[in-house]
């Protein structure tokens, strides 16, 4: 039985003591209700006043009957408190300690500063692609429901640096930035990690069109505006809204069986000079290479079956996931790795 519900059968049990006690005595003693309550609490709690009358033969027979039963009552029902009380705070105590282990073990993983509407759903992407993560949280009753869903999570403000140097900003690869009640906290975030770890990506989101700007500034690799992706949504599904329709379908691959991915190709690799055309067909390739950006190169590549691929390009291609993760595989690629700084532009 679990210490909660023995402590309220103990309860129970002690309540029901006191009744029979002040009963008891009213009816043995012809005391007044006062005198029998009074009576029976110093009798079950032991604290030693003498009796309140003088009592009889039936009378202490009775007495030695609530002290039997009363003071095994109370000591167990104070026992069963005090496991309860230690029990929940050890457990807490070192459920935070193990966190805080695994947590300070962790190096090169994505920091996500806040569980509110966005946080909720980028977390779960992050779970399916198996991306190591911390989760920073202010509100307790949200960190605590993100720890009892297994999330490594620290409690607190983003915008304190202890808070973030607990979740490991120094070795962290990357940041996620999700809008704040106050702006002035996600641009202070922003320019306090990147202090602290110049490499750090650090992915903001802006939830105001004049906190962007300053969110540059302050050292955000990209700024994800809601109010931009919203109107070019807005705008292809009012010219073009079948490729709204796929654009839908590659980011929730559950809908459309395919997706976008990028695969990197290897410094030094058995493929440096190859074609499209020979690296499609050497692999086995059944997803599409839709765009290639060179290293350090500012826009991409549509490629041709002609076109030559080079050692640390990044190839944006469509497909499966089983048939990406395959070729990942045949290269020596982990098929959960995340991007960092690097950013795309069209031609």
């Amino acid at each position: 039985m679990p210490s909660s519900q023995r402590l309220l059968v103990a309860m129970l049990v002690l309540l029901g003591l006191m009744a029979a006690g002040t009963l008891g005595y009213m009816e043995i003693e012809r005391w007044n209700l006062v005198d029998s309550l009074f009576m029976t609490v110093i009798t079950l709690s032991t604290v030693g006043y003498q009796t309140v009358h003088p009592l009889d033969r039936s009378g202490k027979f009775f007495t030695i009957f609530l002290i039997v039963g009363g003071v095994g009552t109370v000591g167990y029902a104070i026992a069963t408190l005090s496991e309860l009380f230690l029990e929940g705070h050890a457990y807490r105590l070192l459920g935070i300690r193990k966190m805080d282990r695994k947590i300070s073990s962790l190096k090169d993983h994505v920091i996500v500063c806040g569980f509110g509407k966005i946080g909720s759903l980028v977390v779960p992407g992050l779970v399916e692609k198996s991306i190591p993560f911390v989760l920073i949280e202010e509100n307790p009753q949200v960190a605590k429901e993100a720890v009892e869903k297994g999330y490594l999570t620290v409690e607190g403000n983003a915008a304190d640096e202890e808070v973030l140097k607990k979740a490991g900003i120094q070795r962290a690869r990357s940041l996620l930035v999700t809008p704040s009640s106050r702006a002035a906290d996600s641009v202070y975030i922003t320019m306090s990690s990147r202090l602290d770890n110049p490499g750090l990506s650090i992915i903001a989101l802006a939830s105001d069109p004049k906190t962007e700007s300053k969110l540059i500034k302050a050292g955000a690799t990209r700024v994800v505006s809601p109010f931009v992706l919203g109107s070019h949504r807005m705008l292809l599904a009012l010219t073009q809204p079948t490729i709204l329709d796929v654009l839908d379908r590659v980011v929730s691959p559950d809908v459309g069986g395919f997706v976008f991915d990028e695969i990197a190709i290897p410094e030094s690799s058995r493929f440096d000079g190859l074609t499209v055309s020979d690296f499609t067909r050497n692999l086995g390739v059944k997803f599409h290479i839709i765009a290639i950006q060179s290293r350090g190169a500012a826009r991409l590549i549509l490629p041709v079956a002609e076109t030559v691929i080079k050692s640390q390009d990044q190839m944006v291609v469509i497909g499966t996931q089983d048939d990406i993760n395959r070729v990942k595989d045949l290269m020596g690629m982990s098929s959960n790795r995340y991007m960092g700084e690097e950013s795309f532009e069209t031609t």
